[in-house]
């Protein structure tokens, strides 16, 4: 019969074959369930920011991204970031569609759409039964991304003392590393009298509204408290460890090493080691996520040099995941994001796109665009500040003359009079707005980079649309024991079925 040899279904072998390489998993030897899952989860990291740096890493570097190679090594779908009844959501939905599985409204934490009562998060059912648990971040602890896993709120802007509260609650959650000091300490005081080893430059004053400690509370409970780069270090394997590296969210990788916080502030990837060896040893395995954050911020902004800094940075904590699973057979590492942000994309503009190979045979020289292209990578790549930061230093009213050496210091590129002339007349008006999609820049703060980023698409062909979240689908990419499960396209809600599926072993619905 067709299919069969001497009484074998062949079709059945080819489909088994088939599923053991598209997980990844090392084929019929592998285990029926991961003991260890990671879920690394780029906020605001859409398809066009993936591209950037992909490209980036492969034209200009010259090697594969990590997430590209953990990818080829496993498998690779989409996710769709749909909450309930939008099509476009914010990171607390699509966290907690992450976490809950269930769709959710637009701005709650981990509570049901129609009734507002908790939903049981993943990471909840992974410590019930009795894996460690770790959420690390390059934001405060109680951002919208991480809080999802653990929190349960109405509103994700409730205040953040009683959010950083549930953080703390049982079931207990053994590795916290990140942001958001002054929601752990005591009303009146400045997180750097409770961890005298913060950086001064990460420090800032409490925001709770009562004398609670919740640091004195996790020591006293037998957490290691640590605030910098060196006391991480000296802290590894701890079985609970906490740390708090700034008072809201740890500083722009640019305007870590602008500020000369690099031997204070410890990278993404830092973070992830760090965790992966506190929680290895511990139990019947872990569940771990981690959130790069500030790719979600730069993409607000519209600050490209700042964002594609983000992307490599946790790209490199991607890279750490991979490294501690593709020499075992029991870690299941997840790469995802919860939306897309800004709007961004490399376009082509109008100075014609150069002389050609002569093997090609003629010159068309302006006789066509210029597509963007390495040289605009590594204009990107050439930023030391966040437009942010810069902007936020420029006093009004301004003039031309002041703002180009300012730009030219923190990006690299050195605008024309012109250019300077009219940033400096839309940043002097009394209510600054973009020409194009004003409606769509909702914060203010942010509205001046989002002026000053017009003015540098002249020169590096990155163009947004608004300095908000939006709707395109997201990648995610698995490697390890039921990395099968990311094939195809589905809602966010997968994450969670995808995640504990294969911590229970058994096969992932579509």
């Amino acid at each position: 019969m067709q299919g069969q040899v001497r009484g074998v279904d062949r079709t059945g072998i080819a489909v088994g074959l088939l599923l053991a390489l598209a997980a990844g998993c090392g084929g019929p030897d592998a285990p029926e369930r991961a003991r260890n899952a990671i879920l690394l989860i780029g906020d605001g990291f859409g398809m066009n920011h993936l591209t950037l740096g992909m490209t980036y890493a492969t034209e200009v570097e010259g090697r594969p991204l990590r997430m590209v190679e953990l990818a080829d090594a496993g498998a690779a779908g989409y996710a769709v970031p749909l909450a309930y009844d939008r099509i476009v959501t914010d990171s607390a939905a699509s966290a907690t569609q992450m976490a809950t599985g269930k769709r959710v409204l637009a701005g709650t934490l981990s509570v049901a759409p129609e009734t507002g009562e908790p939903i049981p998060t993943i990471l909840e059912w992974a410590e019930e039964r009795g894996l460690a648990t770790g959420l690390v971040a390059n934001m405060a602890l109680t951002h919208a991304t991480p809080a999802a896993f653990k929190v349960h709120a109405r509103s994700r802007y409730a205040p953040e003392g009683e959010l950083a509260n549930q953080l703390f609650d049982p079931p207990e959650v053994e590795v916290l590393l990140g942001g958001g000091g002054r929601a752990m300490t005591p009303a009146g005081s400045r997180v750097r009298e409770r961890l005298p080893g913060l950086p001064e430059g990460t420090d800032g004053p409490s925001n709770r509204d009562d004398d609670r400690d919740l640091l004195a509370e996790a020591e006293a409970r037998g957490y290691i408290l640590v605030a910098n780069r060196t006391e991480l270090q000296a802290a590894c394997g701890a079985e609970r460890l906490l740390g708090v590296f700034a008072a809201s969210h740890l500083p722009y990788v640019l305007d870590r090493s602008w500020e000369g916080l690099d031997e204070a502030v410890p990278t993404l990837a830092e973070l992830t080691e760090a965790a992966l060896a506190s929680l290895e040893p511990q139990g019947e395995g872990f569940l771990l996520v981690v959130e790069g954050g500030r790719i979600d911020y730069a993409g607000h902004d519209n600050d490209a040099g700042a964002m594609l800094a983000e992307i490599l940075d946790f790209d490199a904590a991607v890279g750490t995941a991979f490294d501690f699973a593709r020499n075992r057979d029991d870690t299941l590492v997840l790469v995802t994001a919860d939306h897309g942000t800004g709007g961004f994309s490399f376009t082509y503009g109008p100075d014609g796109p150069g002389p050609l190979p002569e093997a090609v045979g003629w010159d068309y020289t302006g006789t066509g665009p210029e597509m963007a292209g390495r040289r605009h990578l590594e204009l990107l790549a050439s930023q030391r500040r966040s437009l942010i930061e810069t902007m936020a230093d420029i006093e009004q009213p301004t003039s031309g003359s002041v703002l180009i050496p300012l730009i030219d210091e923190a990006t690299g590129i050195r605008l024309t009079e012109e250019e300077a002339a009219d940033l400096a007349g839309q940043l002097n008006q009394e209510r600054p707005r973009p020409r194009d999609f004003a409606r769509y820049y909702l914060d203010a703060v942010s509205v001046p980079v989002a002026l000053a980023a017009r003015q540098l698409a002249n020169h590096t062909q990155v163009v947004w649309s608004t300095g908000g979240h939006t709707s395109e689908p997201v990648p995610l990419f698995g490697f390890g024991p039921g990395a099968e499960g990311v094939l195809g396209i589905g809602v966010t809600t997968r994450i969670h079925d995808i995640l504990r599926a294969a911590l229970e072993g058994s096969p992932a619905g579509p």
